[in-house]
């Protein structure tokens, strides 16, 4: 029986390279933005670059990890965060092959991770996960390393296990879950083959095990009593886990049942199926390429015009603060470096000016005609924004609920103020963690 070839880290290296170029092409022909995430991670990366600070509530490392890219890349904002992106998925995909097969690959183990990469319903991940997409690597590379067997693996797994945690809290619980439950069934079969009373009497790996699930579920009971992430702080991580599974797991499946494939059926190594598969991994990006040029979204540009226009109209503005949905809010500092706020607060400055959609404009004349009577005129506080929106400001707003005619704006805005998230422990960890990393904060 001949011995299976050694893996060779060259090709590897040429195709993680490779897919992560592919994939950056394909990224800036396709619609982008499309995701509230991806115009966060733009808007932070902006405020990174120009004024040493942070817009929004994320994790620190990845964001470090990227300015520093973009520095050394020279690349532009959007170049540079696709390109990244792309590297980092290109490695998990690569990483999650290797850690089912550590010998030689053929020609169509490589192919597997380029149609495991333009999965229709999982493309858009490492884009909208770019925390979440480092920590899998990070894990990845902890599943990979993890022996025991030097002095040096004391050093490289708390490590990577420590990078991992700083670049998503979230994704590190649900990874690491994985590998704890990985490690213990084959550290449990080793057991099984050592004679050593130490390990007879005493079950290392189940110990291990049962000592990470205590601190996983005291974490839990924790993260709900306070509210770490607000209200319903479990039902919001256990949604988040449910949301990236389904993103990630296609690409997974894929990948494992190509491996096993590969392994047991001869056909699928030759020629003829690695045309089949070049062919599918073809008409996997003209499907998702033309999905994504029919998909009508938010014209941000539309409205990012609509409201610089208004800056030139009121210049009152420019000084007093403005509070914006989230997205709108990355959007449009991404476009024009206009900082808004996007969380409520207590207390709101009469001066403050609240960003409105569903209010047309005979809803606005109405407005006017109830407040201003006969005399006409322009209404201070209020500014027309397009066909359905409009920014009104606190002080009006006070007004208006005195008059029964206006009832309908007051509910609307009540309703459209209560969508503002408030800042949860979560959002000041983050805050404290971007401190530490030398960051400053602007949210």
């Amino acid at each position: 029986m001949r011995e299976p070839k050694p893996f060779q880290l060259l090709p590897f290296l040429l195709s993680v390279l490779l897919l992560s170029i592919g994939f950056t092409v394909f990224s800036l022909f396709r619609p982008f933005p499309l995701e509230e995430t991806e115009w966060e991670f733009l808007a932070n990366l902006r405020a990174l670059t120009e004024e040493g600070g942070f817009y929004s509530a994320q994790e620190p490392l990845p964001f470090l990890i990227l300015v520093f890219w973009k520095k050394i890349t020279g690349l532009n904002y959007i170049p540079a965060f696709l390109s990244l992106a792309s590297l980092f998925y290109s490695l998990f995909l690569h990483l999650f092959l290797l850690l089912l097969r550590r010998e030689a690959w053929n020609r169509n183990h490589y192919l597997f991770t380029f149609l495991a990469g333009f999965l229709p319903y999982s493309y858009g991940f490492p884009t909208s996960h770019f925390p979440e997409t480092v920590c899998l690597v990070f894990i990845l590379l902890v599943f990979l390393t993890f022996r025991f067997e030097k002095i040096s693996d004391l050093v490289v797994f708390p490590t990577l296990t420590l990078l991992a945690f700083f670049s998503s809290f979230t994704m590190f619980y649900l990874g690491f879950s994985f590998f704890v439950i990985f490690s213990t069934i084959r550290g449990a079969r080793k057991q099984a083959q050592r004679t050593s009373v130490f390990y007879k009497k005493r079950n290392v790996p189940f110990i291990f095990l049962w000592s990470y699930l205590g601190f996983l579920f005291i974490s839990l009971f924790l993260i709900s009593y306070f509210d770490f992430f607000g209200k319903e702080s479990i039902s919001y991580l256990f949604s988040q886990w449910i949301g990236e599974t389904k993103q990630i797991i296609l690409p997974v499946i894929l990948i494992s049942a190509g491996h096993i494939l590969l392994k047991t059926e001869k056909e699928l190594n030759t020629y003829t199926a690695s045309v089949i598969t070049v062919i599918l991994i073809g008409v996997s990006i003209f499907f998702i390429y033309r999905d994504l040029t029919k998909t009508e979204k938010e014209p941000w540009d539309l409205r990012i015009g609509s409201l610089t226009k208004a800056y030139g109209q009121a210049a009152i503005l420019k000084s007093d603060p403005l509070y914006l949905q989230k997205e709108f809010s990355y959007a449009l500092y991404f476009a024009t470096e206009t900082k808004t706020k996007f969380y409520k607060t207590a207390e709101i400055s009469p001066k403050s000016f609240i960003y409105v959609t569903g209010i047309w404009p005979q809803d606005v004349l109405l407005i006017q005609k109830s407040l201003l009577g006969k005399r006409g005129g322009r209404l201070p506080g209020l500014v027309p924004l397009g066909d359905d929106a409009i920014l009104i400001q606190k002080s009006l707003l006070n007004q208006i609920k005195s008059s029964k005619s206006l009832d309908f704006l007051s509910k609307k805005v009540n309703d459209h103020w209560e969508t503002f998230p408030v800042i949860s422990l979560y959002d000041s960890y983050l805050k404290s963690m971007q401190n530490r990393f030398g960051f400053l904060s602007f949210f």
